[in-house]
């Protein structure tokens, strides 16, 4: 990820939340306040099946006021960025 943030400068982030098969929410926060400087950033799987995270409240504590907006769109909802 500090390879990605160096190289690229990305400014919107989709980052996985889901914690059963992908980073947790709060690992997934530090990540972002860590390595990135987004403008925007989505967390994604998760709240699709029971068995992974069903809430992205969890990561958005997680960045505990951290300078990025946060996206949660609806399945099938449409975000301009």
């Amino acid at each position: 990820m500090g390879l990605i943030a160096e190289i690229h400068e990305p400014k919107i982030g989709i980052v996985p939340i889901g914690d059963r098969f992908t980073m947790g929410p709060k690992v997934a926060a530090m990540a972002v306040k860590r390595f990135f400087r987004f403008d925007a950033v989505f967390p994604c799987h998760y709240a699709s099946f029971p068995l992974i995270g069903q809430s992205a409240k969890p990561f958005v504590e997680g960045l505990g006021g951290h300078a990025v907006e946060v996206l949660t769109p609806k399945a099938g909802e449409s975000v301009e960025v």
